[in-house]
């Protein structure tokens, strides 16, 4: 009966079971006939065995007969690598927010630089999971620039340690064409960090990522120039009672010199109860240009009188369209530093 159920299920498509996302395009329908399950390989689901082993087994087969990895319902302790380009990692069932049940990764996810991968319908908890050399519950790589790997991230719920363990939920460190959509993060220092180009984030609900929900930004080595990123349908929601789990902005950012960050494009972004700014520019170094950003809404805003819902700090052709700011601690709208145009 319940292989009949599960086949049933997953012929029909994965359901949202309460996830608020913007975005309700249903999750593609899988059959128990087109996966590599990593259950048949050892994997045990129960959140203490470490199933490390069975999901490289499961790559290592995936990649033979091109098929994608599955992972039912159950919490794996992995700490995954991808091992082969073109593999699609691929969950039974998406969890809520707060990541306690459905197809969960319990530790992290490094692409490794392959190409044309996916990471699809499942839950990442990093909570307790990520050491010091450890920079994401899920990352496009490390180490290497890997030129265009056009990966895709969809239907993920994400959940770190919080504010003060400065970890990203979502880190794309190198190469360029990522698609992230349908993302739940809560409780990073950074949500989701941009470091590379031809960038597409749409419906993202980001909650108490102290620092920011998501960051555009260039500094120095192989991410030096980010550009070409669309930020469309993003809710940031925080604590306004507790600094360090404040809705985190959405920042753009040029950070040392000879970077730079430019053509980025940033609409719909609803935030309550944020920290710093709902829409930040902050030319530190570098350069920082041809920013929009549009439609934003910013309410109760701040944790201080000095800061502003939407705050550019240097930069230029930076252009605000039907953005409003209201209820907020300190100034709606601020140009400062060497601004221009």
């Amino acid at each position: 009966m319940r292989k009949l159920y599960l086949a049933l299920f997953l012929l029909y498509g994965c359901s949202k079971h309460g996830i608020s996302l913007l975005d309700d395009t249903p999750f593609p329908p899988v059959t128990l006939t087109n996966v590599v399950n990593v259950k048949n390989f050892g994997a045990v689901g129960n959140g203490i065995a470490n199933d490390t082993h069975a999901f490289e087994l499961a790559m290592d087969k995936a990649d033979s007969v091109k098929l994608p990895v599955f992972i039912p319902i159950g919490i794996y302790a992995v700490h995954l690598q991808l091992s082969h380009n073109n593999l699609s990692i691929i969950g039974e069932q998406q969890p809520g927010a707060d990541v306690s049940s459905g197809s969960i990764i319990f530790g992290y996810i490094n692409c490794n630089n392959k190409k044309n991968c996916t990471i699809s319908n499942l839950g990442i908890d990093s909570r307790h999971q990520l050491g010091a050399s450890d920079d994401g519950a899920l990352i496009s790589g490390i180490g290497v620039d890997g030129g265009v790997l056009n990966q895709t991230f969809n239907h993920l719920s994400i959940i770190g340690d919080g504010y003060l363990n400065y970890k990203h939920g979502i880190l794309c460190y190198t190469g360029t064409g990522t698609t992230i959509k349908n993302i739940l993060v809560s409780y990073f220092y950074h949500g989701i960090a941009i470091r590379s180009g031809n960038v597409n984030i749409d419906s993202v609900e980001a909650t108490s990522c102290g620092f920011t929900s998501i960051v555009v930004k260039s500094a120095v080595g192989i991410d030096a120039h980010t550009e070409n990123v669309s930020i469309n349908h993003v809710i940031i929601k925080g604590d306004p009672q507790n600094v360090y789990n404040r809705g985190g902005m959405v920042m753009v950012q040029s950070y040392d010199d000879g970077c730079k960050t430019n053509n980025i494009n940033i609409q719909n972004v609803n935030s309550t109860n944020g920290g710093e700014a709902c829409v930040a520019v902050q030319q530190v170094k570098g350069e920082v240009t041809d920013v929009t950003i549009r439609d934003c809404i910013s309410f109760q805003q701040g944790d201080s009188p000095l800061r502003a819902c939407y705050n550019i700090e240097g930069g230029s052709a930076i252009t605000l369209i039907n953005c409003t700011a209201n209820n907020s601690l300190g100034y709606g709208f601020r140009s400062i530093n060497n601004a221009i145009n």
